[in-house]
């Protein structure tokens, strides 16, 4: 049976992908650009209140970027209900599927596909799935800087993060800059002959998804950060679960 009343109720639900994009991506500092891509207007939510196809997902990708050419982040919100924990099954198949995290996942490489395979798309985006479903994979491990990272995702609706490819790329030449510099002050510590052999040495490029997980790891992984970051997003989350099931 469908739910009575409007839905999805766009005002609450927007107030809660907001929150996590302030109270959980910023003040818990988890992404280096996210804070300043808003604050200038370049943060962009377009919303599907039913499952779209790959294609119709990429297209509009495409129509807000031609849209708003300074682009930079562009969140494809999909309201979705039944993806959360504690919430009946959807009414619909393709709202089922988009609250199974795997065919989510299946889904965004769809999408990825679309997008590079339409004709003129404006700009490239790197695209990582978000859940609301998202848990620990093993808890019998101890938790790792890789384990944690889908806990951080857990928004309060199945969304694609879409971000611009040359804005990311700036950011990780700049980290390989910044890592550089530091190799060779430690070398140059150890002694002259060790900073000759740093000048010879083919020295990996950082990769930023990394360093933003470890740093990500250090702060909310244990202790209170740990505990900041789940009590946000459990109130998050309780918030959207309370008007599915209101």
């Amino acid at each position: 049976m469908e739910k009575p009343g409007p839905w999805p109720p766009r005002p609450q639900l927007d107030a809660l992908h907001a929150r996590y994009v302030v109270e959980v991506v910023e003040e818990l500092s988890l992404c280096p650009f996210a804070r300043k891509c808003r604050e200038l207007g370049r943060l962009h939510r377009p919303i599907f209140p039913a499952p779209p196809s790959p294609h119709e997902a990429a297209q509009g990708l495409a129509e807000v970027v031609s849209a708003h050419p300074d682009a930079e982040v562009v969140l494809l919100t999909f309201i979705t209900r039944g993806a959360l924990p504690g919430t009946p099954p959807a009414p619909t198949q393709a709202e089922r599927a988009f609250a199974d995290t795997e065919l989510f996942e299946e889904f965004v490489r769809e999408v990825r596909d679309a997008y590079a395979g339409l004709p003129r798309a404006p700009a490239r985006f790197y695209m990582v799935a978000f859940h609301p479903a998202y848990t620990r994979v093993d808890t019998r491990r101890p938790l790792t800087a890789d384990s944690l990272v889908p806990l951080l995702r857990r928004t309060p609706d199945p969304l694609i993060q879409c971000i611009r490819a040359d804005l990311l790329d700036q950011i990780r030449r700049q980290a390989q800059a910044a890592a550089e510099v530091r190799f060779r002050e430690e070398m140059a510590r150890l002694g002259p002959e060790f900073l000759i052999l740093a000048d010879r040495a083919i020295k990996a490029d950082p990769e930023l998804s990394q360093d933003i997980a470890r740093h990500n790891f250090a702060s909310v992984g244990a202790g209170p950060g740990r505990e900041q970051l789940e009590a946000t997003i459990a109130d998050i989350l309780a918030q959207r679960r309370a008007l599915e099931l209101a």
